[in-house]
């Protein structure tokens, strides 16, 4: 399964990414570090592409993909060690973002909806956020929530990492798990390792 995912996405990128990457120029970019106000604009593509694409963003689903959202950043660059100021925590259906999480819990496993003010300021976002929310979504969005937990659920990963070392006699300590931090630099470090063909300067990418 994991094997299948990974393959998937690899052929993927391809399909979608034949433009030489180059990172970003910090200096040059503006960049909003808000969670929240990036996860609109995710959500955002989900409505727009709902119908066309039969696609749809849960809690869930959202977490997983803000959480590649700030690997893919930190990866392509290096100087940056996060992207969001806020962390994530090793629950049991992988990376949560606790303030993430309380914005949307009201909507379960539902769809998420949003007011028409914050479509707005998720379609204002620097273009620098816009780039890598966009990039996660065309790689991410056909995915179902349960893959993406799957993936993040990879052996020797940050979450598992976590999990493994709040393991006793097979039973964990979930108040110590949701109250965990990940490092963001191991979760920078898994991506890039896990995820390598994304960053590949090659000839499919000139």
């Amino acid at each position: 399964m994991l094997e299948k995912l990974l393959e998937y996405l690899h052929k993927l990128w391809y399909s979608i990414f034949k433009i030489k990457r180059g990172a970003i120029n910090m200096k040059d970019k503006k960049i909003n570090r808000d969670i929240i106000e990036n996860s609109y604009y995710m959500i955002n593509l989900f409505d727009r592409d709902k119908k066309d694409r039969n696609v749809s963003i849960t809690n869930l689903k959202l977490q997983k993909l803000m959480y590649f959202v700030e690997a893919y950043y930190m990866v392509d660059n290096p100087e940056e060690q996060e992207l969001f100021s806020s962390s994530w925590s090793a629950w049991d259906y992988g990376p949560v973002n606790r303030k993430l999480y309380n914005c949307y819990k009201k909507f379960g496993s539902m769809e998420i909806a949003l007011e028409p003010s914050q479509v707005s300021i998720g379609n204002n976002l620097p273009d620098t956020n816009k780039k890598y929310i966009e990039r996660i979504y065309s790689l991410f969005a056909d995915f179902s929530a349960f893959d993406l937990v799957t993936l993040t659920h990879l052996k020797g990963s940050p979450w598992d990492e976590i999990f493994e070392k709040n393991k006793t006699f097979e039973q964990y300590n979930f108040q110590i798990l949701n109250d965990s931090e990940i490092d963001k630099l191991k979760t920078k470090e898994w991506f890039a390792s896990q995820f390598s063909f994304l960053f590949h300067k090659g000839k499919e990418e000139e």
